[in-house]
């Protein structure tokens, strides 16, 4: 077809689909550049290389993104439809461009089991976390056991007082006086005894929640990082998990607690009077009393179902108010606050419902409860005026038998109302445990393994192959095998999604590699002390992450907190960084704010490099540190880089080929190996090599 007798758009295509014809061509190559710059920050906020989504067209994906990219700003003029009805000219998936392209989810149906909910654990593994409080639940339990019998009691003085009315004027008045007494020392007795149940009881309880809180957070930033590529275990879930979760157990050790124990012995004591007084009008009651448990228990049954569903639901609640909080400055800036909000409220509406359900089940619980209650109640007067009749048994009997076994009955239907905190407890119980009781795969906090005295830093990496646990069905390294001398500088590239990032986490053992082996010094690194192995690296991420704390506490963080004022400032100057932090209103400490949000990019960076150089490591891992600054800070922050690289094995991550030209070892990562490796100049000649088509693409693009 002509090209003057077409479209501007379809023209466009007719050129685009020409010169992609060769793959290897400039056109084509240029492409591929632009899609790699475009991806490279996605990767990194996810801290792992994402594999490419490769299409079987015989082009590269990023030449129909660029190409669908180009059709919608030129059909912008002519209404939003025109590119829909583009794609579907030209037999596109209508909607395919980048900005609406949604990605790929490390998660599918087919990859990863649904999670199988937390078993229920025994109450006596939570009672042997709360041993060190026995004193305090046994002084709380003797408190609660003094309250619980005070209700029976308070049968026998209702029913001794009832009787006085009907006794002569002068025992009249002399047994009112007696009762009196009584009353006022069961109201000093309560007065003692209700403050110190609560006391003992929130002792044992608060210290309870915070030995959990710690014992999971422990467990938590021991766990290997995988774990936290599940969708279930977000940040959001996390701290849902260990606020909520932990205060709920309270409920099963605190005031809940000694409320269960004052029912008990209000329940005993009634019993015992009830009996002494009149076994068979005791008995008659007592045969009643099953229905109470019973309609107790299915109340708690039902309930139990709707506490796990709610919580599992407040918690991705949970999780969508930390991402907006925490990103909150780019959902300001995209508009996104009522997107934000309408997601929260989808997310609250299904816990709203399920808790009007609750409220439903629980009222008709509770009317059921009290119908069966007052029908006892119906049932003790008729048989007593059936046995005062017989004459086999007395007025006064008759009512204390009542006023013990009714209050004993009070103490079980308080107990049916804690059915929902009850119920909410066993299911946090069980999330807690679920934590616990799970053993990290790589945990830092092991001290056993090896240490090496003097390291060298030579590191090898042997025919290593590897998946992300969850993304298994995307094979990142296939038989990766590099070898990195001692005090070299290794330059690692590729196009984004090569497995670059991932060099660095397995070598900090982030993850641990399917097949093959990683050494440092001649040792492989799963033999070696975790911890001390990762002291011994200095990372600089292209992102660094800064907690809201002053200055110095961050550079101070790479030392484990344990960094000297002169370290501090040593590592600061090492980084060109001492300049700038003097000249903050506060110096050292200036707080940075959440995530570093006071300071620019290229000060983050240096704070991170002092950061990384605070403990003398061995080894400094740079995951493009600088391809995120400007050129002014990228000057500066390279000049920091050279300085603190002498004497140190690097392994550098880089996006800019510029500052990797002199570095000692150029590896290039594709398709899960290690396709060329030498030094720039070599490399730069290798015709058609992979290397020398990147720097001339990025020499094309900067002139």
């Amino acid at each position: 077809m002509p090209s003057d007798k077409l479209s501007l758009p379809n023209a466009l295509l007719f050129i685009h689909i020409t010169l992609t014809k060769d793959p290897d061509g400039a056109y084509s190559q240029l492409i591929r550049l632009q899609e790699m710059s475009m991806v490279s920050e996605q990767n990194f906020v996810t801290g792992q290389d994402k594999p490419e989504l490769i299409l079987e067209s015989g082009r590269h994906p990023s030449q129909r993104f660029s190409l669908l990219r180009s059709i919608s700003r030129c059909s912008s003029g002519s209404g939003s439809s025109s590119r829909h009805s583009f794609s579907l000219r030209f037999g596109l998936p209508t909607g395919f461009g980048v900005m609406e392209t949604a990605p790929v989810e490390p998660y599918t149906s087919g990859s990863e089991p649904p999670p199988r909910p937390p078993t229920e654990v025994p109450l006596c593994r939570l009672a042997s976390l709360n041993k060190p409080e026995i004193p305090a639940l046994l002084l709380g339990s003797i408190a609660a056991g003094v309250l619980g019998v005070m209700l029976p009691i308070l049968g026998i003085l209702l029913s001794g007082a009832i009787k006085s009315f009907f006794e002569p004027a002068d025992e009249l008045r002399k047994d009112t006086d007696f009762w009196a007494l009584m009353y006022l020392f069961l109201a000093i007795a309560c007065l003692l005894a209700h403050p110190l149940r609560s006391y003992f009881f929130a002792v044992a309880g608060c210290k309870l929640i915070k030995r959990i809180r710690s014992m999971c957070f422990e467990k938590v930033i021991y766990m290997e990082v995988s774990w936290f590529d599940e969708p279930g275990h977000s940040s959001g879930a996390i701290g849902a998990r260990l606020s909520a979760d932990s205060a709920s157990v309270r409920s099963v050790v605190g005031d809940a607690l000694g409320l269960h124990v004052q029912n008990i012995a209000t329940l005993f004591a009634g019993v015992i009077i009830a009996f002494e007084a009149n076994w068979q009008l005791a008995l008659i009651v007592l045969v009643l009393v099953p229905l109470l448990v019973l309609n107790g228990y299915a109340h708690m049954k039902f309930l139990k179902g709707f506490s796990a569903d709610s919580k599992k639901m407040y918690e991705e609640a949970s999780q969508v108010a930390n991402d907006a909080v925490g990103s909150i400055r780019t959902v300001a800036s995209f508009c996104a606050e009522e997107k934000v909000m309408e997601l929260y409220q989808k997310k609250c509406g299904g816990p709203s419902k399920k808790g009007i359900k609750q409220g439903l089940i629980g009222g008709v619980a509770f009317g059921i409860s009290f119908f069966l209650l007052y029908a006892v109640y119906a049932c003790s007067f008729y048989a007593g005026a059936r046995l005062v009749e017989a004459g086999k048994t007395t007025f006064q009997e008759v009512f204390r038998v009542f006023f013990a076994l009714s209050m004993a009955a009070t103490g079980l239907s308080q107990s049916g109302i804690l059915a929902p905190e009850a119920s909410r407890a066993k299911s946090a119980i069980a999330s807690v445990y679920a934590i616990l009781d799970r053993k990290s795969k790589i945990d830092s906090s092991d001290e056993s393994g090896t240490t090496i005295e003097n390291v060298k830093g030579d590191i090898e990496f042997q025919h290593i192959t590897f998946k992300y646990p969850a993304r298994p069905d995307v094979q990142i390294f296939r038989d990766l095998c590099l070898a990195i001398p001692s005090g070299k500088m290794v330059a690692l590239v590729g196009e984004s999604g090569s497995g670059k990032s991932t060099v660095i986490s397995l070598l900090q053992r982030f993850y641990d590699p399917d097949t093959g082996h990683i050494t440092l010094d001649g040792v492989e690194i799963q033999k070696l002390q975790l911890k001390w192995l990762r002291q011994q690296m200095g990372l600089v991420s292209q992102e660094p992450v800064l907690f809201n704390d002053t200055v110095r506490v961050n550079i101070a963080y790479g030392k484990e907190g344990n960094a000297t004022e002169a370290e501090v400032l040593a590592a600061a100057e090492l980084a060109n960084a001492h300049q700038f932090i003097s000249s903050l209103k506060q110096g050292y400490d200036t707080i940075v704010g959440e995530r570093g949000i006071q300071l620019s990019g290229g000060q983050k960076q240096r704070v991170a490099i002092a950061r990384a150089m605070v403990k003398a490591p061995k080894i400094l891992l740079l995951d493009e540190a600088t391809s995120a600054l400007d050129a002014e800070s990228e000057r500066v922050i390279q000049d920091a880089l050279e300085r603190v690289m002498v004497g140190r094995t690097t392994v550098v991550i880089a996006h800019r080929l510029s500052t990797i030209r002199d570095a000692d070892l150029i590896a290039v990562v594709k398709n899960g190996v290690i396709a060329e490796k030498g030094k720039h100049e070599t490399l730069v000649h290798v015709k058609d090599g992979i290397y020398a088509s990147l720097v001339a693409l990025q020499t094309s693009v900067s002139s």
